[in-house]
């Protein structure tokens, strides 16, 4: 048929696509993780705070081929080559969006929290989602009607906290260091402890932050800079594991919009929205 949605059996058959090669590029990176901090190639992508690696680089390289193999008709948006092109859009043709390494800076300085990021959108809407991060060992999944996971077991999100006096709320500080960027990161700070916030966690890598939303560690991840590749996967991850994903004006999800916020339930997302510092620092689709 000429319809663009996929139906269970071609999901299943996708997310099974996408494991394997998480875990192909988990190996990788694993290995490179290992080696002493020295040996990584490292090069500035736009600044001294936004960098790329060699092993970014082969991972996606891995990824993409595995996942061209097994569906040569589907479109595939990867970080590194999005931003070797500088820009990027999204058709409504079923598009594997990928992040080789989330976290590229911690990797750098061999901290632990980074994760492989493999995304399917169909018509923009994210519909398999693979997290892994091969140091911690924690592989999260989850696809459209399927229900979400990490390492086997389902995972649902806290619906207890119901304000910021109970909630811990993730973000990161990003690349910009310009007073817009630095006036929307530390007045929402402000403003979300004038209201009693009860923890802030800079992880660096949005997607980690997404699935610990999804799995209960947190209550909300908001960030102004990311890119598709770092959220598609984590929507669908924090959608089937009961939570909801929105643009940070509080409207419905584009995964081409750069702000993103992910949320147990619709109360704590009220609570955190007026916080939220405008101008948002970044705008759609520039890699």
């Amino acid at each position: 048929p000429g319809s663009m949605a996929l139906d269970d059996k071609m999901l299943e058959a996708a997310l099974q696509s996408a494991l394997a090669a998480a875990k192909a590029a988990g190996t990788l990176v694993r290995a490179a993780f290992a080696t002493p901090r020295a040996v990584s190639v490292v090069t500035d992508k736009t600044s001294s705070i936004d960098l790329v690696t060699n092993t970014d680089k082969e991972s996606e390289k891995l990824i993409t081929g595995m996942l061209r193999t097994a569906f040569p008709d589907h479109e595939i948006l990867g970080e590194e080559s999005a931003s070797e092109a500088g820009t990027y859009s999204l058709s409504a043709a079923p598009t594997w969006i990928i992040d080789p390494i989330d976290g590229t800076t911690n990797f750098v300085h061999r901290v632990p929290d980074l994760a492989i990021s493999i995304g399917l959108a169909v018509a923009g809407v994210p519909v398999v989602g693979v997290i892994y991060n091969p140091i911690r060992e924690e592989l999260f999944w989850a696809r459209t009607g399927g229900g979400a996971f990490l390492n086997g077991e389902p995972i649902h999100v806290d619906a207890i906290p119901q304000t910021l006096n109970q909630a811990i709320v993730c973000s990161n500080i990003g690349y910009g260091r310009d007073d817009i960027h630095i006036r929307h990161m530390l007045g929402t700070m402000e403003n979300a402890m004038r209201r009693g916030l009860r923890g802030l966690r800079f992880r660096g890598s949005a997607c980690i932050a997404m699935a610990n939303v999804a799995c209960g560690r947190s209550s909300v991840y908001y960030e102004s800079g990311p890119h598709a590749w770092d959220v598609c996967a984590g929507t669908v991850i924090v959608r089937e594991a009961g939570g909801i994903v929105l643009d940070m004006s509080g409207g419905p999800l584009d995964l081409c919009s750069r702000s993103y916020l992910a949320a147990a339930h619709q109360a704590i997302a009220d609570e955190i929205l007026p916080c939220l510092v405008k101008p948002f620092p970044y705008g759609p689709n520039k890699a």
